[in-house]
């Protein structure tokens, strides 16, 4: 009796085990996510303020020089094609005078090839080699020093990320180097200062800028 209970026990068992197996489905595996391509644009606009200084010597006549300062406004524009290279279009205007002669209100724009170089993710070096025409705005006796004039233009500068924490920016460089081979800045907001000489040609005085502003990348 016990042989015969232990073979139908054994066959219930069979049974259904073999019926159980048939209804049972598989838990699915939840999809691994993919991590998405950062989406922030090589395009930026900046907005500072100038200080411009107007150097013009005499060669001839002795004591007859002169040298002011104005202040003024600058705006630009850009494209990083990657982290080392760019280009900028800017424009500036002083009408802020200083000095005893009322100062030399400059108005100047060009468009500019941009190397650049991360120091680290928060700190970038820059520089600018273009094409500008730089005019004086003022009038009257101002104007024997130097009326308007276009060529060679060249400046270097220093941009600060402040947009976003430590721990986010290690984040953004590990994310960079793992799909993109390298770590990009990756800012939004950020300060820059920088120096600029508006014309580097003979014949016309020495007018250089000095910029302090921020830079707003979208």
């Amino acid at each position: 009796m016990k042989k015969i209970v232990k073979i139908v026990v054994s066959a219930l068992f069979i049974v259904s085990s073999a019926y159980a197996g048939k209804n049972f489905v598989p838990a699915e595996t939840p999809p691994i996510p993919v991590p998405q391509p950062q989406t922030i644009s090589p395009l930026y606009v900046g907005l500072g303020l100038v200080g411009a200084n107007f150097v013009k010597d005499c060669e001839v006549v002795r004591d007859c020089g002169y040298e002011d300062t104005t202040y003024g406004l600058m705006a630009r524009a850009g494209y990083d094609f990657n982290q080392y290279f760019g280009i900028e279009a800017r424009y500036l205007r002083t009408f802020w005078d200083k000095g005893p002669y009322g100062g030399v209100p400059l108005e100047h724009y060009g468009l500019f090839l941009k190397p650049q170089y991360p120091l680290g993710d928060r700190v970038n070096i820059y520089g600018l080699l273009g094409y500008g025409h730089t005019k004086n705005r003022g009038n009257g006796a101002r104007l024997n020093y130097f009326n308007s004039d276009s060529g060679f233009s060249a400046g270097i500068g220093l941009e600060i990320d402040f947009s976003s924490s430590s721990e986010d920016r290690v984040k953004n460089a590990k994310y960079d180097r793992e799909f993109d081979g390298h770590a990009d800045q990756n800012k939004n907001w950020s300060l820059f200062v920088d120096y600029q000489r508006l014309l580097i040609k003979g014949g016309v005085p020495d007018m250089d800028v000095v910029s302090l502003g921020v830079r707003y990348d979208f």
